[in-house]
């Protein structure tokens, strides 16, 4: 198990975007995407244990990215020691540093567990953590809790509930597929202003009243540098799923509205050396790209593909945002390269559908 120094991330923001599929350019992705799963190999012991795991929590989206990796060995063994060390019976996340006992509802994290147990033919496991994440969502309106002293504060995000809302499709819970769509169709209908972003909702409306960081957590404005650009693309990566399951054209229109946000905002977004707040996009994108092939979103996804390679370090690792982590530890590195190798490899699976339909 490796816990070598990170090596130095890159990127010249002054090179041009491609906006076209290539040969070169897919086959760019997939060496990105198998130094990436070579990455997280090395620092999966033999018995599953992650690097860094009593450090912290980075390792929940792990068995997933693998799963689709191609490493599904490793992924069933980082999977295995989850449930043997970092889960409790209930399917909840253990104290300490597997990540229970915060503030913060588990949705998020279970929900990618919860993926990876259903890829890996772990159905049981999935189920019991499904399970416990109903006790974190709101059972009118399909909204995942943001905080897990839920009753103090019923505060909904876009972010838990667009993840839960993956798991949702990939683990056939249709009703609540259903309900977490009418949740996202209500969040953007009650948008107060233009090219922003206001993620969460609370009671009977969206939250508005927000300052300081809070404002910056929940409040997005797409015109401005170093802003959470991701929520429009989880949202969109659900609803176009949700769109392909149900041929529900609307959800896909839908998908497209929240798309807009970082299509006609700021090119910072992708530009900036110091963050990688827009990642989300790119999974995003590459969903409305295969339920859609008319979406427009080829070039964007072709963008992306090509962003995630430049960022990548040489060692096959991605790091988080340079102006919220500026020393990254193994927990980090292992968090962000599992999250990028999984929205890659969507990316890469939307162009090669593109590429192959053109012939």
């Amino acid at each position: 198990m490796i816990t070598s120094p990170q090596t130095p991330h890159s990127v010249d923001p002054g090179d041009s975007w491609p906006d076209a599929v290539t040969d070169d350019g897919l086959a760019r992705i997939r060496t990105a995407r198998e130094r990436a799963v070579g990455w997280l190999t090395e620092h999966v012991a033999d018995d599953g244990t992650p690097s860094g795991a009593e450090l912290g929590m980075g390792w929940w989206r792990g068995p997933w990215a693998l799963a689709l990796g191609g490493a599904p060995d490793t992924a069933s063994a980082l999977l295995g020691w989850a449930e043997r060390t970092a889960l409790t019976d209930e399917g909840d996340l253990r104290e300490g540093p597997y990540g229970g006992g915060g503030a913060s509802s588990p949705v998020y994290f279970l929900s990618a567990l919860a993926i990876g147990g259903w890829l890996l033919g772990r159905y049981d496991l999935a189920g019991v953590i499904n399970r416990q994440m109903d006790h974190f969502t709101d059972p009118a309106s399909g909204g995942a809790y943001e905080h897990r002293d839920f009753a103090a504060d019923p505060q909904q995000d876009v972010l838990k509930t667009g993840q839960l809302g993956i798991s949702s499709l990939v683990c056939g819970r249709r009703e609540h597929s259903e309900r977490i769509y009418r949740w996202l169709r209500r969040q953007w209908e009650a948008q107060p202003e233009p090219g922003c972003l206001y993620s969460s909702w609370r009671g009977d409306g969206i939250v508005t009243d927000v300052s300081g960081m809070q404002r910056w957590l929940y409040v997005a404005d797409y015109s401005k540098e170093r802003q959470t650009y991701f929520n429009p693309g989880i949202a969109a990566a659900f609803l176009a799923g949700y769109a392909q399951q149900t041929q529900d054209r609307a959800a896909l229109d839908l998908a497209r509205s929240y798309l807009s946000l970082n299509v006609e905002g700021t090119p910072a977004q992708f530009d900036d050396p110091g963050q990688v707040q827009i990642c989300k996009f790119g999974w995003g994108a590459a969903s409305v790209l295969a339920a859609d092939p008319a979406s427009g979103m080829l070039p964007w996804t072709v963008r992306m593909g090509e962003w995630f390679v430049r960022r990548q370090a040489a060692d096959g690792s991605w790091a988080p945002s340079a102006f919220l982590v500026a020393q990254p530890t193994v927990v980090d590195l292992f968090q962000k390269t599992s999250e990028h190798l999984m929205e890659l490899i969507y990316i890469e699976i939307a162009l090669q559908a593109s590429a192959a339909a053109r012939g």
